[in-house]
């Protein structure tokens, strides 16, 4: 068990915060390219949900890890808890005073989308399962059943494709919510609705099994049901996510940008696999926001007196 502080510093502190980069480059490219406007609440209120929901996460499945380092009385380890509890409260608050500014479907679609990703690794309910090889029989549950934790995250196969939704169609829609009583920015055919859900969508689908891919082994022993440990074969899903990637990039030819980030998502799935550095998947994580950067950099140059 890893107890060295530089572990929990990137699980707790550093691998949130940069998946709130995502969130924040997609909610300020909704907001600008769709509605013409950069508007703070969507922005701040998907940005801090993003960070709860990875942030909660990974402090609850390094509990063990927590209560390992306050009885070895590793302070150090302590700390990084510390320092990643106060961010999750401080962000809380920030989200509550964003939501507080917005209209109440704000509220309903932050929770929609939101609560699964809080309970992402949690048993919802309880199943009685048929356990033929080792029935047990006690008093409190028939012989031959044992119970067992409806978990979101342990639906075979559905794990990527809820992250997908979450995060492509569930930015769009809490924007939407917030912005929906100003009219579409219609000046530029650059970035429309459909596009912004599909790519987004897809893309994160393919995010998410490509971090299934980096932690295949891993999951096949714990049997995790992921795509690639459905598949048996992290080779077939890459022609998978390959052929999503395709998806995007002939559906939507006619935008240079997101024809880039899908050839340079593409480009990452065939570069990595599950022997790859766990670093090396920060790349294809934040290839969206790459894109994304890349467009306002080039509507940026355009405004430039030299580029007039």
């Amino acid at each position: 068990m890893d107890l060295s502080i530089p572990f929990f510093q990137s699980e707790l502190l550093f691998y949130p915060s940069l998946s709130c980069v995502s969130s924040l480059s997609l909610t300020t490219l909704i907001s600008y390219g769709v509605y013409g406007t950069l508007d703070w609440r969507p922005i701040v209120i998907f940005t801090c949900s993003d960070f709860l929901a990875m942030g909660l996460d990974h402090y609850l499945d390094n509990a063990e890890n927590l209560a390992q380092a306050r009885a070895t009385g590793n302070d150090g380890v302590v700390s990084v808890f510390t320092q990643a509890r106060m961010m999750l409260i401080c962000v809380a608050c920030i989200l509550f005073g964003a939501l507080l500014c917005s209209p109440i479907q704000t509220w309903a679609i932050t929770a929609l989308f939101v609560a699964p990703a809080l309970v992402w690794n949690r048993p919802l309910f309880w199943l009685p399962i048929r356990d033929v090889a080792n029935a047990r029989g006690d008093d409190e549950e028939p012989a031959g059943f044992f119970k067992h934790g409806f978990v979101i995250k342990r639906i075979p196969g559905m794990k990527a494709i809820i992250i997908g939704v979450i995060r492509g169609c569930g930015t769009f829609a809490v924007v939407h919510s917030v912005l929906s009583p100003r009219l579409l920015n219609n000046e530029s055919s650059m970035w429309t609705p459909t596009q912004l859900l599909i790519w987004s969508t897809i893309n994160w689908i393919c995010h998410t099994t490509m971090a299934d891919v980096r932690d295949y082994i891993d999951d096949l022993k714990e049997e995790i049901p992921t795509l690639p440990v459905l598949f048996k074969s992290v080779l077939k899903t890459k022609v998978l996510l390959t052929f999503l990637h395709a998806v995007n990039i002939i559906s939507f030819s006619h935008n240079v940008y997101i024809v880039f980030g899908s050839l340079y998502a593409t480009l990452l799935v065939w570069l990595l696999d599950e022997s790859s550095p766990r670093s090396h998947f920060v790349f294809s994580m934040e290839g969206q926001p790459l894109t994304i950067a890349l467009y306002f950099a080039v509507q940026a140059c355009k405004k430039l007196p030299a580029f007039a």
